[in-house]
């Protein structure tokens, strides 16, 4: 964690803006059941700072059970930068696992544009989103770029944790990606040019789960293109989101994340994983170990001396225990404190501790049957 904070702050924030972007940009966006969002992400792109002979919108609608796809047409018909596709019209397939890869990579087959940018339905985007993604691309020549996410709208004390979860996850993308681990990425803020996404021959060989349309297509073209992926760091290429409401949904979202991990390819990802897993476990197995030897020793009280014996692994444990919790509670803390900046969500560290002590329940029970248990997605049961 002190190396991503390190390599966090090393990345320069840039705010710069090119007004002579020459890239055709083909932004793609599949949607699945997004009637109450759609509209909003559709007119966010219309209304950026970007010339409209520049780019365009790439709607698939993955088997929508509401007015997505009607929506999205309405739209459509009034602007011609976007247009609207039914998956179900695009492919023969009649066995799918991973929707939204086949809607992306049916989308990029579709696309005009050199520069690929996805982003999800349920997303806002800024005004010079499109700019600062261009910019950088124009300027670094890259192949790949990771750009930021961040939940908004978070009320209750269980969405600011999962917003501050989420701005350390991006932090930790930016680091990673940095180190040259490419491990990390977000769908909802991905560019890459069409071109490296074929030569790679896109989702081939990592299809077989539903989720890893980022992380795993990161990886990918990392592969061939090791010094050609970048991180943005730039406030205006903030893609905004909004976290889930209840728990069931953010153990779904989290089971979902979970489950491409066994897909990874390089070690370094399984290893840094399963440290944390590991870590965080050990915090419960010796908290439970003390409080049950303590209850133990008060339910059958023994001899002076042989109660001082059994004390002394119980006291070892403690020490550890207490260790194991400010070690992570202080690392955590400024990390994440330095991410929150970022963000511009200083408001967030109000509910470290909360937030900490979810974070320390949840990692690992997700860990662990997060490639056990099916979940759901889009009304879809999935495993």
């Amino acid at each position: 964690m002190l190396i991503y904070k390190s390599r966090w702050n090393k990345i320069i924030e840039t705010s710069e803006l090119s007004d002579s972007i020459q890239t055709f940009v083909s932004v793609i966006i599949p949607a699945r059941n997004e009637a109450k969002n759609i509209a909003n992400i559709l007119n966010d792109i219309l209304q950026q700072n970007y010339r409209n002979d520049l780019f365009e919108v790439i709607v698939i609608d993955d088997n929508s059970e509401d007015e997505t796809y009607n929506i999205s047409l309405k739209i459509a018909i009034q602007n011609s930068q976007i247009k609207i596709y039914k998956l179900n019209e695009l492919l023969q397939e009649t066995s799918i696992i991973a929707y939204k890869k086949r809607a992306i990579e049916a989308a990029v087959n579709l696309a005009k544009g050199s520069l690929i940018i996805t982003t999800d339905a349920d997303c806002r985007v800024q005004k010079n989103w499109l700019k600062s993604i261009a910019t950088l691309y124009e300027t670094e020549n890259c192949k790949l770029i990771a750009a930021p996410v961040c939940f908004q709208n978070d009320i209750s004390k269980f969405e600011k944790f999962q917003t501050l979860d989420f701005c350390g996850m991006q932090a930790i993308t930016a680091a990673s990606l940095n180190l040259g681990i490419f491990n990390m990425a977000n769908g909802a803020n991905l560019a890459y040019e069409k071109k490296a996404f074929q030569e790679v021959n896109g989702y081939q060989n990592i299809d077989e789960k539903a989720s890893g349309d980022d992380m795993l297509l990161v990886y990918k073209i990392a592969q061939q293109f090791p010094d050609k992926i970048k991180f943005l760091k730039d406030k205006d290429a903030v893609v905004f989101t909004e976290p889930t409401k209840s728990l069931n949904d953010f153990l779904q979202q989290r089971f979902r994340w979970t489950s491409k991990s066994t897909s990874y390819q390089d070690k370094r990802i399984t290893l840094i994983l399963g440290l944390v897993y590991l870590f965080v476990l050990s915090i419960w197995i010796n908290a439970f170990y003390f409080i049950g030897k303590s209850i133990y020793s008060i339910a059958f009280p023994t001899r002076t001396l042989e109660a001082l014996i059994d004390f002394l692994p119980v006291f070892m444990v403690a020490i550890m225990l207490i260790f194991q919790l400010i070690s992570k509670s202080l690392v955590d803390y400024f990390f994440l404190r330095s991410a929150s900046i970022f963000f511009n969500r200083n408001d967030l560290m109000k509910s470290f501790f909360t937030s900490e002590l979810l974070h320390i329940w949840y990692i690992p029970f997700v860990g662990t049957f997060g490639n056990i248990l099916q979940y759901k997605w889009k009304g879809r049961k999935l495993k």
